[in-house]
């Protein structure tokens, strides 16, 4: 009962900064598109939205203990999914990354993207800096990006793409890819 309580709590919060973040677009004053180069930083909008796919995601699939679920388990393919969709879309490429340990002989902790603004993003956490990133895990670990995708090394470091995920039992890549092809629609093209 307390978990639950811990989880609906957290779903509130994650609402009302939602709601917090979208009063300023409801505004009549329109934030102006911005053009993303890659030394652009993401406009507030555009992490709203991209917020906002976070929070459908974690809505869809809850928290365990609470962590989002979909950041114990399948990270690798929302961010493979993620990835796929964002570099059909935009013109400014984005690529995976890993947080590498290094300690309990280095392997893969998480798999998520760096965006084009040099921010990350996970489903589970949105968007991020790469510090913040860092201190969410243990001293030392450290980003590794990988330029060239390569699928055998994403599966690899995930723990293999096509398994189950005890943590996250429903995940479905059909659902998070429609929940993925929302949101992105919601950003300008460039």
């Amino acid at each position: 009962m307390k978990r639950l309580k811990t989880i609906e709590i957290r779903v509130w919060q994650h609402l009302l900064i939602i709601m917090a973040l979208a009063l300023p677009l409801c505004s009549c004053r329109q934030l102006a598109v911005q053009n993303v180069s890659p030394v652009t930083k993401l406009s507030d909008k555009q992490v709203a939205i991209l917020n906002g796919l976070r929070d459908e995601v974690n809505l869809t699939y809850g928290y365990v203990d609470g962590w989002p679920r979909i950041d114990r388990g399948p990270c690798g393919r929302f961010a493979k999914l993620f990835r796929e969709k964002w570099n059909v879309r935009f013109t400014h490429k984005i690529n995976i990354v890993f947080i590498m340990k290094t300690t309990d002989g280095g392997g893969c902790d998480h798999v998520l993207v760096k965006l084009p603004d040099g921010s990350y993003y996970d489903g589970g956490n949105g968007v991020i800096s790469g510090a913040t990133l860092l201190r969410e895990f243990r001293k030392g670990d450290r980003i590794e990006e990988m330029v060239n995708f390569d699928l055998s090394l994403l599966d690899k470091r995930s723990y293999g793409l096509g398994r189950s995920y005890e943590l996250c039992p429903n995940y479905s890549d059909e659902i998070t890819a429609n929940i993925i092809e929302k949101h992105l629609a919601l950003l300008p093209k460039n």
